[in-house]
């Protein structure tokens, strides 16, 4: 017997039907409750207590009986003065128990409380995320729901470094079909609980293909002067690209977004499903004030990437490496 059901059966009034059923069936259930077709193979049962006062709580009685959990409510069910039977019918159940101790008519009526309750919990749980998922995730139903309003399957997603969590999590915003810089930039700082902001029209240089680059003696219509004639091989664009500036960031934080790090590999996932392949984007990462370590002979720190020139004599965030996560360093 668990410590939570112990504690149940001594003080019952403590505990909420759906609290109870919820532990009842994270610790009791090889299979989610009310899911068995014989009510007598499952390890618990559910029914009423037959009263004549209004239910002061939900849960009147926890006990073990054979090995079995009984767990008895005042109200959900037939008797009462909340019930749809008259309440004569439970002036009759509750003589014959108590006076006569017969409890076979409540007996019988608890058939139809445990199917009744169990179909109730399902109901319940279906629409929860506790109940429906975190307890038991090979019973989850609820991230199904929620992974479905924006498009999502998770079972696509079993290898990807992004847990479902953190994709459920972004529902609100992928539901969307125009994505704004304002929620990404929220949706990552939350993940990562640090600051995040997007510059937007950020300088983007777009390789032309090799056979609409210029030459001369070619005849073809890259080689028209003001039609479609260029010089060089790429040209300027501040269209498809944009710039995700983190930070100020401490130096441990900092290590952990640069290339090799434990959260780049999150972070580009998390962006990509956020903003697919439409756009092209890189990283600012930035320092707090004072946090850049300054470059020292024989020092730990590595050129490019973690080392400056002389210690920061201003109250400003410190810009660091700059580069596109998934095509190497810009700068």
């Amino acid at each position: 017997m668990t410590g939570a059901l112990d504690q149940a059966q001594k003080t019952p009034w403590r505990y909420g039907f759906l609290n109870l059923m919820r532990r009842v069936d994270a610790q009791l259930c090889d299979t989610p409750a009310g899911s068995i077709w014989q009510p007598r193979m499952e390890k618990f049962r559910l029914g009423q207590t037959p009263t004549m006062t209004f239910a002061p709580r939900e849960i009147a009685q926890v006990s073990w009986q054979d090995g079995r959990l009984h767990l008895s409510l005042y109200s959900l069910g037939l008797w009462g003065p909340n019930g749809p039977l008259p309440l004569h019918y439970t002036e009759l159940a509750l003589n014959r128990s108590e006076s006569r101790h017969d409890p076979t008519l409540v007996h019988f009526s608890n058939i139809f409380h445990h199917r009744w309750l169990t179909q109730f919990w399902q109901a319940w749980r279906s629409a929860q995320s506790a109940g429906g998922g975190l307890d038991k995730s090979e019973h989850d139903r609820f991230a199904f729901y929620i992974a479905s309003l924006s498009g999502q399957d998770l079972r696509e997603s079993a290898e990807s470094p992004l847990s479902d969590h953190v994709r459920l999590a972004a529902s609100a915003h992928l539901v969307r079909e125009s994505r704004n810089p304002d929620g990404l930039a929220a949706t990552l700082a939350h993940y990562f609980s640090v600051p995040f902001a997007v510059k937007e029209f950020a300088l983007h240089w777009i390789t032309v293909a090799d056979d609409e680059i210029t030459r001369l003696g070619t005849p073809a219509q890259s080689s028209v002067l003001g039609n479609g004639a260029l010089i060089g091989q790429a040209v300027p664009d501040m269209q498809y690209k944009f710039r995700l500036i983190i930070g100020p960031l401490t130096l441990e934080d900092y290590l952990r977004f640069l290339p090799g790090g434990n959260n780049l590999p999150v972070l580009t996932e998390l962006v990509r499903t956020f903003i697919g392949f439409e756009y092209c984007w890189e990283i600012e990462l930035q320092l707090k004030p004072h946090a850049a370590p300054p470059a020292v002979i024989g020092g730990a720190q590595r050129l490019g990437w973690t080392a400056w020139a002389g210690k920061a004599m201003h109250d400003r965030p410190v810009t660091g490496m700059i580069f596109e996560p998934e095509h190497g360093l810009t700068h």
